[in-house]
């Protein structure tokens, strides 16, 4: 995978291993990266059909807006790699790579794109994020990458 972040997938037994791999494929993005925000969303354990107390849909905690058939967890993924992770890393890319990019783009998902630049531009891309959402990623990221299956 381009720009210093790893293609590689998922570890064995990491849950819905097999739809965030396919369609990793499918957007040309990272696995771990978007296991890694999976994590931060919804962790390892609730169903798919998990609604937070801030309006958060699904496995991967959509709040703005989501698919119609939320609770499925191919079309949560889905959506929310194509509709922010994968506009996240093109613009990020432009300018970062390797961890700094990681944390670019899961800074992005957590508190927008707009203000993950801004806290960028003030020297923090976690400024804006929720509990250091981008580095917290990060470390996920690092661990798929290492095997880890949590």
């Amino acid at each position: 995978m381009k720009d210093g972040i790893s293609g590689a997938p998922l570890p064995p037994g990491f849950p819905y291993k097999d739809i965030i791999d396919a369609l990793s494929v499918k957007y040309q993005v990272s696995p771990c990266l978007v296991g890694a925000i999976k994590v931060n969303e919804s962790g390892l354990s609730d169903p798919p059909d998990v609604m937070s107390g801030d309006g958060g849909h699904g496995l991967m905690q959509l709040t703005s807006s989501w698919p119609e058939n939320w609770a499925d967890p191919y079309a949560n993924i889905e959506y929310a790699i194509a509709h922010f992770i994968v506009p996240a890393w093109q613009y990020w890319d432009q300018w970062l790579q390797g961890e700094g990019l990681i944390r670019a783009i899961a800074a992005s998902y957590n508190a927008g794109l707009g203000n993950a630049i801004a806290g960028h531009e003030k020297g923090n891309v976690d400024l804006y994020t929720t509990n250091n959402y981008g580095q917290r990623a990060l470390e996920h990221y690092q661990d798929l990458l290492a095997g880890k299956a949590y």
